[in-house]
């Protein structure tokens, strides 16, 4: 039986043509959280894959971008919350590349969880250097599901998020890694997805994303349809634990033999 693949995080919109890679995968049946990195750009290209049954927009607000209208955002992320029970990429980033302090990018957080407490969403997590200080304020404010994209935190800040029953994404550069191989290891099969952080990881595409599929068949000492069923199977528990308000846009029934 052939299993439908997966690419939990993806900037579809930063591609010069995203309309052509939506449509791909649409055509090959990848189910592929599309981020965003302000609600400007959720509210813009909204309209157009919102029919779409394989792409799963996500609402972002990134702690690195900084030219933007703050009070505009705000609206527009409050506008947009109830579209999609998909929200990221949002986090925050302590690393030196960050423009914006400590206390901003945390004030711009809160507002999101306060935003979203109470609601059926899915956090997708950007945590660079700043892991522990994400994990405790998703824990303040009740966040029930969450994907920690790109990890690459400390082992002891990983095995906590994993007993709050959250997830992680892998990519191929992580697969490549040493830090990433280690992280990897750690992590139980039922709670890893597969992303590409497309187009920010070069030569990848959600639907030509096989080398982090080949890496864990590898690792597992498994068949490749056997790696792909665990990672679709992964990405409708995701959903299925946060069903309050179903799957707006999707049915996505888990594949069985």
């Amino acid at each position: 039986m052939n299993f439908e693949s997966v690419d939990a995080h993806c900037h579809i919109n930063f591609f010069k043509n995203a309309g052509d890679i939506a449509l791909e995968c649409e055509k090959r049946k990848v189910h592929t959280i599309y981020v965003t990195t302000l609600p400007s750009q959720f509210d813009e290209t909204f309209k157009y894959v919102k029919l779409l049954k394989y792409i799963y927009p996500s609402l972002g607000f990134h702690c690195l971008e900084s030219n933007y209208n703050l009070e505009k955002e705000k609206k527009l992320f409050l506008k947009n919350i109830d579209k999609t029970k998909f929200i990221g990429e949002v986090g925050l980033d302590f690393s030196k590349r960050a423009v914006k302090s400590k206390e901003e990018q945390k004030e711009l957080f809160k507002f999101v969880l306060e935003a979203i407490k109470g609601k059926d969403k899915i956090l997708n997590l950007h945590s660079a250097s700043a892991e522990d200080e994400v994990l405790r304020m998703i824990i303040k404010y009740d966040a029930k599901k969450a994907i920690f994209h790109w990890y690459s935190g400390k082992i002891s800040t990983l095995n906590k998020i994993l007993d709050y029953g959250y997830y992680f994404s892998i990519n191929e550069s992580m697969c490549r890694s040493k830090k990433g191989q280690n992280i990897i290891s750690k992590l139980p099969r039922n709670r890893i997805l597969v992303e590409t952080d497309a187009p920010f990881i070069e030569d990848t595409l959600p639907y030509n994303n096989l080398n982090v599929y080949y890496y864990f068949s590898e690792l597992w000492t498994m068949k490749l349809e056997n790696v792909q069923e665990i990672f679709y199977n992964n990405f409708i528990e995701l959903q299925e634990h946060s069903s309050k308000y179903g799957n707006l846009f999707h049915e996505c029934p888990r594949m069985i033999n």
